[in-house]
Formats: C-alpha cells, structure tokens, sequence
C-alpha cells in the first residue's frame, strides 16, 4: 500500500479554471424519491500548491422554473441578497496516485461546515495551444442543515420533502500559468 503524499510539482504555480469544461454542483435527495440534480453557472477557482479555493454566484443556480429560483433566492435557501456568494476553501491535495482527498470549508449564508471531498486528480498535459490544463474531480456530502439551509416540509405521509444530506460535485479543467 502507498502513502498518501502531496505531491507539489504537479501544482507548481496557479492555476485557473477553465470555466467552459467545467461544472460545480449538487444534488439532494427530493420527496425521497429520486434526486434533485443542478449546479452553478457563475463560478470561479484557483489551485495551486497551498490548495483549492473557490465561489459560485448564488444566483446562478441552473433551474429552468422561474417560480424555483424566486424560492431558491429567497431567505429559505440562499439568501442571494445578502448572501451573494457560496466559497469553498480546501487545503492542500493529499495524493495517492491520481486518488485524492481534500479537507476543507463550505460556507453558504455566512455559515461555514468542514466538508471533506475525494476524487481524482489527472497529470498536466499540454493542449493544441501550448497551455497547459489538469483536471480534477471531487465529491462529498455535508448536512445543509449545518449550512443554515432548513427549509424543509413535511410529507402527508410522513417523512420530509428534502433529505438533509447534499452530495456535491465538481469536474474542474485547471489551465496553468504560461511557461517561462
């Protein structure tokens, strides 16, 4: 069995993310039936050797029904008003080959939950253009309640209409800095 290792020269410099081929999201289980599967589409990261760190504009929560994001804005869920941003903070990848863990920090609403997500992390490689890009996966699950998100409502039959666990997702591209 291998050590887990950070393995730095992989995260030399900064890196940015590819904002185009990449997705930040998250799903929560709904009427305990099936889950409600959506993400952001104003997001932001930067990865470098310290860590991982990033936003998502709350508002910019993919849901095609009017109706859902008014309630989604709202102080129920995310508070956009007043709470315009989601951020991530992690601290270093710890890597084991291309498995990788990560601990960090969730805060939505002002609140902040530790979160601990695992994934994959892929080597660079160069693309037609001369950049240089890796890729990262990354799940976890945090309980929302934690997070200031309790809006929830009974079922007629009992149980309740949201799960308390959300599971989130991410699939990020990362460009690096230009070579000297």
């Amino acid at each position: 069995m291998s050590a887990i290792t950070t393995e730095p020269s992989v995260l030399e410099g900064t890196w940015g993310l590819d904002t185009t081929h990449s997705k930040i999201g998250f799903s929560i289980v709904y009427m305990g039936v099936a889950p409600f599967e959506t993400s952001f589409t104003d997001v932001s990261a930067t990865l470098d050797a310290q860590g991982l760190r990033g936003t998502a504009k709350a508002s910019s929560i993919d849901v095609s029904d009017e109706n859902f994001v008014g309630h989604l804005s709202s102080p129920d869920f995310f508070d956009t008003a007043n709470y315009p941003e989601i951020r991530f903070e992690g601290g270093e990848l710890q890597r084991d080959g291309s498995d990788i863990t990560l601990e960090g920090t969730l805060e939505v609403k002002g609140t902040s939950a530790p979160v601990t997500l695992t994934g994959t992390i892929t080597d660079p490689v160069e693309d037609p253009w001369g950049n240089q890009k890796l890729g990262l996966t990354l799940e976890g699950v945090v309980d929302r309640n934690k997070l200031g998100l309790g809006w929830n409502a009974p079922l007629p039959g009992g149980g309740s209409m949201l799960a308390d666990d959300v599971k989130l997702t991410a699939s990020l591209v990362f460009v690096g800095a230009s070579a000297s």
